[in-house]
């Protein structure tokens, strides 16, 4: 489905709860450097396969299965899948790094945005089922018959960035600690913390 349902705003225009009626799929990948509000403030991105997001979106409706069957029984549903590799700058070290994504998340769709009121209480639902809302409960969106897609699917990858993206470990961090380990003598490193030596004699009072 690649470019296919166009519009001149660049908006990726689908049938949504025709799409969740007739258990519709589509998938297809985009140049993350078309999605403008996902690029604002990163680095330039890798060129080629490393420059793309890929997608893929399944309708369905609900079947009243699992944990959230009373949730989502009979409600017209989306499931996306989104994946990259983009390059954030981790915000300890300042460099360049690889993030992988590979996220799914299933959308329930809804006639208006005063139908998006009753999370709350799709939120007290859940609690009292001890399910975990964040996982358990369909994020709820409002659909169209020009529901625009490319906009859902670049919400998704933005939020599956974390908000000061950093390196496990920083190039330069690793690099200082080998050396500074290095240049421990044996007998230094073996020696207690005085902490630990500290909190020893409080246990001995």
């Amino acid at each position: 489905m690649t470019g296919k349902n166009m519009d001149p705003s660049g908006a990726m225009a689908v049938d949504a709860f025709a799409m969740a009626r007739q258990g519709s799929e589509a998938h297809g990948e985009i140049p993350l450097t078309r999605l403008v509000r996902f690029m604002d403030g990163l680095p330039e991105q890798g060129a080629g396969d490393a420059g793309m997001l890929r997608w893929s979106v399944r309708g369905e409706i609900g079947r009243g299965t699992g944990k959230t069957g009373a949730v989502i029984s009979g409600q017209p549903l989306l499931n996306l899948h989104v994946a990259a590799t983009p390059v954030l700058v981790c915000q300890r070290c300042g460099e360049p790094f690889v993030y992988p994504v590979d996220s799914t998340a299933v959308l329930q769709l809804v006639e208006s945005e005063d139908d998006l009121d009753d999370d709350l209480a799709d939120l007290q639902e859940a609690q009292e089922e001890g399910l975990d809302f964040a996982t358990d409960v369909p994020e709820k969106v409002v659909g169209s018959h020009r529901f625009d897609l490319l906009a859902q699917i670049e919400d998704e990858l933005i939020l599956s960035i974390p908000y000061v993206p950093r390196h496990e470990v920083c190039p330069g961090h690793a690099e200082q600690k080998a050396v500074s380990d290095a240049d421990t003598p044996a007998e230094e490193s073996k020696r207690p913390s005085p902490f630990a030596v500290l909190e020893q004699l409080k246990r001995k009072n």
